[in-house]
């Protein structure tokens, strides 16, 4: 699950490094009034970390666009429809950066985590285990 950093009870987590993106061939006036967001459906933890920074910036915004999935969103950044947060890992090739320069403030750090339920039986507890050890593996920045 995604989730605000430092939270406890996981098995594992693995932090996340979110950047604001707009597109590199269509990008949005990091000074448009209001700012147009293309974002997950509500309660997306990314989704409300974007809001909640924008306002606490002062910052006027609006919903351009929503997507369930990462690939919606990731195609309207890219077509210029909206900026977004996204993950390192997401980014893709046409998609710029934007910083606290750009007037973007910053959103705040979280994590993915992996949990089990306290009753969860031993088969998924190992399952669960065996999952953190591939991810690690995957991922230099995990922690247990």
């Amino acid at each position: 699950m995604k989730r605000d950093a430092g939270g406890t009870g996981a098995i594992a987590v693995w932090p996340e490094d979110l950047h604001w993106v707009t597109s590199r061939g269509h990008p949005i006036d990091p000074r448009r009034d209001p700012l147009p967001l293309a974002v997950f459906p509500q309660g997306c933890l990314y989704r409300n970390r974007a809001i909640h920074s924008l306002e606490a910036a002062g910052r006027a915004w609006h919903i351009a666009y929503t997507s369930p999935n990462l690939a919606g969103v990731q195609a309207a950044v890219s077509a210029g429809l909206g900026v977004s947060i996204l993950s390192a890992v997401a980014i893709l090739a046409d998609h710029q950066i934007l910083r606290a320069k750009d007037g973007f403030p910053s959103v705040g750090d979280t994590e993915l985590a992996l949990v089990a339920a306290a009753d969860a039986s031993p088969a998924t507890r190992r399952l669960a285990d065996v999952l953190a050890e591939f991810c690690a593996g995957a991922s230099p920045r995990a922690a247990a």
